[in-house]
Parts: structure tokens; sequence; C-alpha cells
């Protein structure tokens, strides 16, 4: 269906990988797997947690050969009597940036995952095509999709992320993606104090969440590392700099995971705002909870089972323990 070619104005660079199977390292699905079928990506957001060593800004590396080692893997696997693997595609990039030698091998990877009975998930800030139609539509019930948005002003969106599909061309594809029969969750992430945190922001955005059939959502707030602090040093107007900056105040730099140095927002601060999206999402009839990969002391598993009568209530913070 989609061929390596045409790669728009990003900068592609074809590489190989000696594995297509990873384990996901996200808080909320360590007993899943990882397919990245690219590195880098052509949306350039400003609060982005990845940084790719060796990558300048809007260069994308296609990993070409991931659907010949997904084969060879997932045989392997049946063969040594080895589960299904329940697979995220791409933790650390966009599988639907406009970059067509993405889209191509992404698309074969997916053929190939889901053919063979694998349990799938997608997430993404643009927009899935219309080629892709056919494919969903016929495993709609192995896929889970989650949308993320940011903000419905056009003007916020485009400062903070430049090069991803309009807030309006994502509802139009989730209004696609419910054509082909997928249920499809949203996130929002991530949110910025004082800036689209506010009640008129959050009002906005859950209506036109509600609008396209979105029932449920998980969000987070902007988390801060050296190398996103630096980006929006060099991005951002002095005014919205000086409110992130100023609601950082206090906190410390942290050491999470083996090499990344994090500061989390506030815990009253992200209470107060989570409190205030609960009230507009309550009224509006979303259910949502706080996200754990973002909130290491708040939050649930993105990836719960919530069909299940057993899942935990969205979008009440008192279940949530506190920081220690």
């Amino acid at each position: 269906m989609y061929s390596v070619g045409s790669q728009g104005t990003s900068k592609v660079q074809a590489v190989e990988v000696t594995k297509a199977l990873k384990r996901c390292r996200w808080p909320c699905a360590q007993d899943r797997w990882v397919v990245d079928t690219a590195s880098g990506c052509s949306f350039g957001c400003l609060f982005c947690p990845v940084r790719w060593r060796g990558l300048a800004e809007g260069q994308v590396q296609v990993h070409v050969n991931v659907p010949d080692l997904l084969k060879h893997e997932l045989k392997t696997r049946a063969r040594d009597g080895l589960p299904k693997p329940e697979v995220i595609i791409n933790a650390s990039t966009d599988s639907f940036q406009p970059v067509q030698a993405v889209l191509a091998v992404t698309y074969q990877s997916l053929e190939i995952l889901l053919s063979e009975g694998c349990k799938v998930h997608l997430r993404t800030r643009g927009e899935v095509p219309e080629g892709f139609g056919d494919l969903l539509k016929h495993y709609a019930d192995q896929l889970s999709v989650e949308v993320t948005f940011f903000s419905m002003d056009n003007k916020l969106a485009s400062l903070y992320e430049p090069g991803a599909p309009t807030p309006q061309r994502r509802l139009d594809s989730v209004r696609r993606l419910h054509a082909w029969g997928l249920e499809v969750r949203a996130r929002i992430q991530p949110l910025v104090p004082f800036i689209t945190d506010t009640v008129g922001h959050i009002e906005e955005l859950v209506r036109h969440l509600r609008s396209v059939g979105i029932e449920r959502s998980s969000a987070s707030y902007l988390v801060l590392r050296p190398h996103v602090l630096d980006r929006l040093h060099g991005r951002l107007p002095h005014a919205h700099l000086h409110l992130i900056k100023g609601s950082f105040k206090g906190t410390a730099w942290r050491k999470v995971g083996l090499h990344q140095l994090t500061r989390v927002l506030g815990e009253r601060t992200r209470r107060q705002g989570y409190a205030r999206l609960g009230t507009v999402a309550e009224r509006a009839g979303l259910k949502w909870h706080v996200c754990a990969c973002q909130n290491p002391d708040m939050g649930r598993n993105c990836f719960a089972d919530l069909k299940s009568e057993q899942a935990e209530p969205c979008g009440q913070l008192d279940l949530f323990p506190s920081a220690s």
C-alpha cells in the first residue's frame, strides 16, 4: 500500500536496526512490547521528552528492515511457545507523521502484527491516512487508538507543536477512525500551567472531543528535561516562558531512569489543574484519568481495560496516592 518514495520536506535517512520487538519502558505499559519504525520526528513539538542522539531537528531515520525482523521474531516466539506480544507501535516517535517512508514501514509492520493475531496500540498527534482504512477496519477488534491533543487554539498549537496537524484535522481523523469501527481515546498532553490548563481552554477542548464521540481520555502536565527547557527558551515568547518557569520554581531536578534529569510540576499545582479538568469533564460526560507515565507520584495505568467493570473509576483524584 505504501512504498518508500518521496519524503516531503523532512530530511530522511534509511537505516537498519538489529531488533524489532523491544520491551516497553513506559510505566503504564511495562508488560507490553514496542516496535519502533523510525527515530526522529518531523512534528518538532517543543515539549517532546524524547531526545534523539545524533539527529538534527526534523531529521528522521526510518528503520527499513523492521518488517523482515518482525516476521522472523514472531516466528521464533511461536516456535518457542511464547504468547503473542501486545505491541505499541512507536513509543518514541509518531507513526503518522507525513513522511512517506515512515508510513510505509508502519503500514507493513501493522499488517504483519495484526495478521499474526497480535493486539496493537497506536498513539498519535498525526492524521491516520485513508490508505490505512481497509487494514484497520478488518482488524478493529485487535486495535486500540489514542489521539493526542494539546489545545484547540490554532495559534497555541502552531507555536508548541509546529509540524503537527491542526487540532481540527486531528478531530477529522478521529471521525475517520470511528467510521472504520475503532474506539478512539484521547490524550490531553501536556497541560501547560496558566496557558492551556485554564477553565476556558479546557472547556473548549473537552467540548470538541465530545463532539467527535470521544468518551475517554487521559491527561498529564508538562514535564521538563534539560533539552526541553533549552528548546522552550529558544522558541517561546517571554510571557509564556515566564509563566512556565515560575510554575516550576522550587521544584528540583531528579534523575529518572538511567540518564534523564526531570522536573515535575509541584503536586499542588497539578492537583488543582486536574480538579478543574475533572469538573469540566464530569459536566461533559468525559471519563478521564491522570496518566502515570508523566506523573510518577500519582496517576493510573493508561492501558487498564476501561471497558471492564473492575477498572478503576476515572477522574477522581482521591484515588491517587500523594507524593512521598
